[in-house]
């Protein structure tokens, strides 16, 4: 099984948000922290396995920025995030996002950690 991992931004963004963010939609978050926790209670055994990736998210901190605009609308699954959500929701996503617990700092770009885990469940 391929997950978020436990460890990503994605984690802490809607860790924090995720109940500020729309519930009518087709997806809720699951990540790998939350299968552990169900494979753990069950006494499975299992291997893990993390696959890094970085998701280069600069843009949503461009004013006016399309392409930002859009990522931002796909990291917290609201169309027209920016211009829908109430301004002190986005002041603190957007601060969240900046954080080392979602993203990180590299060569002047931000980089949003988008870390896959891998669940090898043992027979």
């Amino acid at each position: 099984m391929v997950y978020l991992s436990g460890t990503s931004g994605w984690e802490a963004l809607w860790k924090k948000y995720g109940s500020s963010f729309p519930l009518d939609d087709l997806c809720s978050y699951v990540s790998c922290a939350d299968v552990k926790r169900i494979l753990d209670s069950a006494g499975l055994k299992y291997q893990l396995h993390e696959l890094l990736s970085h998701m280069d998210i600069t843009s949503c901190f461009v004013e006016g920025n399309e392409d930002g605009e859009l990522l931002l609308d796909f990291l917290t699954e609201t169309c027209d995030f920016s211009k829908t959500a109430p301004p002190e929701l986005k002041r603190q996503v957007m601060e969240e996002l900046r954080k080392p617990e979602c993203s990180e700092k590299r060569d002047g770009k931000v980089l949003f950690n988008n870390n896959l885990s891998v669940i090898v469940i043992e027979p």
